[in-house]
């Protein structure tokens, strides 16, 4: 069955370590656009987090945001899908972070946006390990002085949850304390991060939702990912497509591997499973 849908992970699959889209994946989504097929960048940043370059592409008309929080319609600027964490439930895990005794930042991200603290915001290199995430991390944030206190003011249940750890164990206890908690999915896209979402908000659902909207058949859709986060959607897809640079666990579960996202493995798989040449 020819492929109509392809959702691209960004981090680690679309963008190269540089956080740039290589240009031979530009030119593969430009051929797919001419033959009528969707692209929908799914990652788990917001739509700040989408480059220009890429929403500007055609063919490029949905986004699947915050791992599958949120699905929108970008010419419309209008949020299609979502599945959020009510807001109770949302300060209780942000309160296990705050009163934890291990260094932790946590972002709550809501009505789009992720909102953070000025102490994160000014020593995020704390707890990021490059100059590219960094600065990933200060645009797509605003600061509030007190996002658990926000949140609550705001009453607007949350798209997503993101934690940064700088050291590992932190990391492995504090996912073992949101195991035990209801009504939750926990992943991570990079190896010092958790993100909590609502159970049911995964890009691997989203997709086949949008799939379904579009009248678009699971068969004839292809998902790209490297990371913990991408798993859902790299199995449920027609076509799973895990980066020769992904998680393991990714690896796996997908029907094929591709090249590095330093070597336009997103272009290269394109060309192999529909003959375009570009």
């Amino acid at each position: 069955m020819e492929i109509r849908l392809i959702a691209a992970d960004m981090d680690g699959t679309l963008l190269d370590d540089e956080k740039g889209i290589p240009e031979e994946n530009l030119r593969a989504f430009r051929a797919c656009a001419a033959q009528g097929i969707e692209i929908v960048p799914a990652t788990g940043r917001t739509m700040r987090g989408l480059p220009d370059e890429l929403r500007n592409l055609p063919g490029v008309h949905y986004a699947i945001l915050t791992n599958g929080a949120q699905v929108v319609d970008l010419a419309k600027n209008e949020i299609i899908d979502s599945c959020r964490i009510p807001v109770a439930l949302a300060e209780k895990i942000m309160m296990m972070a705050r009163t934890s005794p291990d260094e932790i930042m946590y972002d709550v991200y809501v009505g789009g946006i992720g909102y953070t603290m000025p102490e994160f915001y000014n020593d995020v290199y704390k707890y990021v390990s490059s100059e590219g995430l960094a600065e990933l991390v200060r645009r797509t944030r605003d600061t509030v002085p007190d996002n658990i206190a926000y949140l609550k003011e705001r009453g607007q249940d949350a798209e997503k949850i993101n934690m940064f750890f700088r050291d590992m164990d932190a990391r492995k206890r504090m996912r073992e304390e949101l195991s035990k908690l209801p009504g939750i999915l926990v992943s991570s896209s990079i190896p010092n991060n958790l993100e909590i979402n609502a159970e049911g908000a995964d890009k691997g659902g989203a997709l086949l939702r949008l799939a379904a909207r579009l009248g678009i058949a699971r068969e004839s859709t292809m998902g790209f990912g490297d990371g913990e986060n991408d798993l859902s959607m790299i199995r449920m897809a027609g076509i799973g497509v895990a980066m020769e640079n992904g998680h393991e666990s990714v690896k796996e579960a997908a029907d094929y591997i591709t090249k590095t996202n330093n070597e336009a493995g997103v272009a290269k798989a394109i060309c192999h499973f529909t003959g375009i040449q570009i």
